[in-house]
């Protein structure tokens, strides 16, 4: 069964200003520094990644919200600090050590983080810096050692990217990991995508494939199915876990379930230009269904972002997952009668589809693209609208994306020749190959 939660509404203006003004006064004050918790008592349920290669065992791990007020005695997260824990395990022969730029290239020190939460006495927060200090993770890892320790990074919710590069003599190791932050609660996880159909097709020819994702619907619709929204003119084929490490890797995050204080964030967002990276985006439906997994990529404010919806169909290729979807750019807000705003897209979708590309290429996770008809077209002469309605503009085609789970560097991505089925109105020089 899917769950959707309903956005709270407010009755006045002047009710969201006070809860507003409220919730600013409570993330202002922060408590005395307890007692840390050491990692061995903590009943530890974050996730843990361990890689190796080269002669090298990095294991990483993101503690919640809830375990890192244990392990630091203070609630980071409300400072939109995020500690990252890793071990090294150097067996190279040579000294390592830890670039924490590639690990966020804006990290905070260790006296920066205590000092956000400072609270108490003079001793108290000089017992603070040392702890905070103490916890970092030290540099270098000599050959036959093993290093652990913290870096303190800016705030992800829902995954975190984490990217561990090891700098020796003449040696550059890296590893890429991508982790589910526990306790943040995403749209997705509401829907079980192991479970949405009874049977799924495996389709084995290409031929075939490619039929299939041209006779696909041309665009989402509203929730009855009795209107045309945004033309669906993206496809993911691949594993699970490498479509979204690949995204993530790129900064797409995933969207938040609609609750009052998903509500919240979203109006100060609007209101004062800041950035909310996880607002719930809009129900558009494929399927009978609302989007199974909403992404975005946000720029300055909530109203400048591109967003992505994906729906798992009821066919895999080959064995991989194939997902059907739709992206579009933000650039503004404008007033309608019905919601009050609505967002404002480039009516120039193919842009945003073929930026896409251009995105995913520096994932190393894309192993191949290739363009199929299928979506709508829409000229200047015969102009399309989504539901908002806002007109867009299209050449009718799908960018088709694989991934791997394997590193892919930009060489290797396979441009596939496929070719779209004609249409008429478009001009046949122009036909993408």
């Amino acid at each position: 069964m899917l769950k959707r939660v309903k956005t709270p509404c407010f009755k006045s203006l002047h009710h969201l200003a006070f809860l507003l003004m409220v919730s600013w006064l409570l993330a202002a004050c922060t408590p005395a520094w307890q007692q840390p918790v050491s990692a061995e008592d903590l009943d530890y349920t974050s996730e843990i990644k361990t890689l190796s290669k080269s002669g090298v065992t990095v294991t990483v791990a993101v503690p919640s919200a809830e375990e890192v007020k244990q392990l630091f005695g203070t609630d980071l997260y409300k400072s939109r600090v995020q500690p990252v824990w890793m071990k090294v395990v150097n067996q190279t022969g040579g000294d390592l050590t830890l670039m924490r730029s590639a690990v966020d290239d804006a990290y905070i020190s260790p006296a920066e983080a205590a000092y956000l939460r400072h609270s108490g006495s003079k001793n108290t927060k000089r017992e603070m810096d040392i702890f905070f200090q103490e916890s970092e993770f030290e540099n270098p890892i000599q050959s036959g050692d093993t290093v652990d320790g913290y870096v303190f990074t800016n705030l992800d919710e829902g995954y975190k990217n984490v990217n561990v590069d090891l700098l020796g003599d003449d040696l550059l190791i890296n590893f890429a990991f991508t982790l589910k932050i526990s306790g943040f609660t995403t749209d997705h996880e509401y829907i079980d995508l192991d479970s949405i159909y009874p049977t799924i097709e495996n389709i084995e020819d290409v031929a075939l494939l490619q039929d299939r994702l041209r006779k696909e619907p041309c665009c989402t619709s509203n929730k009855a199915g009795t209107k045309e929204g945004d033309p669906l003119n993206v496809v993911f084929i691949g594993p699970r876990s490498a479509i979204v490490n690949a995204v993530v890797r790129r900064n797409w995050h995933v969207t938040e379930i609609n609750h009052m204080e998903s509500a919240m964030k979203t109006t100060r967002s609007f209101l004062f230009g800041s950035q909310y990276l996880y607002s719930p985006i809009s129900a558009l439906y494929l399927y009978g269904r609302s989007q199974d997994i909403g992404l975005q990529k946000a720029r300055q404010s909530v109203s400048r972002r591109n967003h992505m919806r994906l729906w798992r169909a009821p066919y895999n290729f080959q064995q991989q997952e194939v997902y059907i979807g739709q992206i579009s750019r933000d650039i503004g807000v404008k007033f309608q009668k019905n919601t009050l705003t609505t967002h404002a897209i480039d009516p120039y979708v193919d842009h945003t589809r073929d930026g896409l590309a251009d995105d995913l290429a520096y994932s190393q996770g894309l192993s191949g693209v290739g363009y199929i008809g299928g979506s709508r077209i829409s000229t200047e002469d015969d102009t399309h609208y989504n539901l908002t309605p806002d007109p867009y503009f299209s050449d009718g085609y799908r960018a088709v994306f694989f991934f791997s789970d394997t590193p892919v560097p930009l060489t290797d991505i396979d441009q596939l020749l496929w070719h779209p089925a004609w249409h008429p109105s478009l001009d046949k020089d122009t036909t993408p190959q």
